[in-house]
């Protein structure tokens, strides 16, 4: 069941209503929220329903085992196994064993090895890190185990399990358990997001992919290298719209039931650097793979040469993490080696900063990187990647004299600008929010109105939902 769908919007409608209507007994709202968690996940599959169920389990008795024997050594190990065990059965099984076939076949030895064909459950790859980050703290002494029903409603939480954000356990966890009595926290914000996300993918989101995105990365041999880079281009903020639309929205929702997520976009294409790009972008993925990856590897604490390689392997990992895919792989392995470079010219790039429109220069050359590195995120295969790079190869300026290069100068154009159209957004969304409370539904539900009637017939999905 799609969150933008009309049997959703019923269906929320409904548990809204039911839940505010036990506000009085917390432990009963989290057994209504549980009970539509799995509804949720079971509308995608009984497999999933199932998969979470039993993974819940296992979480929760290696849960009470973390609490009887902290810090002992066997507590990450039994993690580490439960967490890629799971990935490896439904994501990478495929994907390891094709290549294992392949290694051997080049080796001369032709094997078949056995493979289990499973559907990859909705929300896998969010509830293991959500699980990761419970049992750590348990580990550490952070915390207690939580109750069963605790444990099942954090894992299960409905406006988080499809595609994040991704959640500590100790945030979430702590506004969960909690017996004082719940309220609805800044309604008008929460249903500013609801219209923000409904105009993001809706609008923004489905006409970039109808028209510049889908029909050229399909059969990129058939469009010039103009239409390449509009498409690149396009991408670019497809999946910016997308994935911070879809967090807009569970945003709010969230909000209307009384629980906070974390922040997961700060205006990332005005990052003047990788690094800053990875502070504004899936914040949330971001610094659980700083502190549950890198860290314990050991940071930078070991020298440059091990910073930079602890690095890039948590950048390969958060490629791993979207796909089982060599593009994903290349993806992850040019922002960590992106990183890197940053890290070891970093002086000479804050001297750079300081000369006079450096930082606009900045700006594009690092939204340039972001977006030639997303053709490898987009494409299916390397060989798709490598007929768009290479597409970009005719390039001229006499390409640009056409309705494709004007566009191309128009987006340019809007980057270059982009912190002045996010300052206006944002003033804009904070004076909708001091209208009177009486008023605030009529022109929000006008201007969705108007979103979807400008916007295609059906129902945007989710890019995230697939990981």
């Amino acid at each position: 069941m799609s969150f933008l769908s009309i049997e959703f919007g019923l269906c929320f409608l409904l548990l809204f209503v039911a839940y505010w209507g036990l506000g009085a007994w917390p432990k009963w709202q989290n057994l209504l929220l549980l009970g539509a968690s799995y509804g949720l996940v079971a509308s995608f599959g009984l497999t999933s329903l199932y998969t979470l169920l039993g993974y819940t389990v296992l979480v929760y008795l290696l849960g009470l085992l973390a609490g009887r024997y902290p810090g002992r050594w066997f507590n990450p190990l039994l993690l580490l196994s439960l967490v890629l065990g799971a990935f490896y059965l439904f994501k990478y099984q495929t994907f390891l064993v094709e290549g294992a076939q392949a290694a051997f076949a080049d080796l001369g030895v032709h094997l078949s090895l056995p493979v289990l064909q499973l559907l990859v459950p909705i929300g896998l790859s969010f509830y293991a890190f959500h699980s990761v980050s419970y049992l750590v703290s348990i580990h550490r002494s952070e915390m207690k185990p939580a109750a069963p029903q605790d444990l099942a409603l954090y894992l299960a939480f409905f406006p988080c399990v499809v595609a994040g954000p991704v959640n500590r356990a100790d945030h979430l966890l702590g506004q969960l358990r909690g017996s004082e009595r719940r309220e609805v926290l800044e309604p008008q914000r929460a249903l500013g997001l609801v219209a923000l996300a409904v105009f993001k993918l809706f609008f923004c989101s489905a006409w970039l992919g109808s028209l510049w995105v889908d029909p050229v990365f399909a059969t990129p041999g058939s469009f010039g290298a103009e239409q390449i880079l509009l498409s690149v281009y396009a991408y670019s903020f497809l999946i910016y719209f997308n994935f911070s639309g879809y967090t807009d929205l569970v945003t709010g929702i969230a909000l209307l039931l009384g629980f906070r997520l974390p922040a997961n976009f700060n205006a990332p294409y005005t990052a003047h650097n990788l690094k800053e790009f990875w502070e504004r972008w899936h914040i949330s993925l971001s610094r659980f793979i700083r502190d549950y990856v890198y860290i314990p590897l050991g940071g930078n604490r070991k020298g440059a040469l091990r910073g930079n390689l602890n690095m890039l392997v948590a950048m390969l990992v958060s490629g791993l993490w979207h796909g089982a895919s060599l593009n994903f792989i290349v993806w992850g392995a040019l922002h960590g080696v992106g990183l890197a470079l940053f890290k070891l010219f970093r002086q000479e790039v804050w001297g750079f900063a300081r000369m006079p429109g450096a930082a606009l220069l900045a700006r594009l050359l690092t939204f340039h990187y972001v977006a030639l590195a997303w053709v490898f995120f987009r494409c299916a295969t390397l060989d798709d990647a490598w007929d768009m790079l290479s597409g970009l190869g005719g390039l001229s300026l006499a390409g640009l004299h056409s309705s494709s290069g004007a566009l191309i100068l128009a987006f340019l154009l809007f980057v270059a600008t982009y912190p002045q159209w996010l300052a206006m957004l944002r003033q804009g969304f904070a004076a909708s929010q001091r209208l009177p409370w009486q008023l605030y539904p009529l022109p929000l539900t006008l201007f969705i109105a108007l979103v979807i009637f400008a916007s295609q017939s059906g129902v945007p999905g989710f890019i995230y939902a697939s990981f």
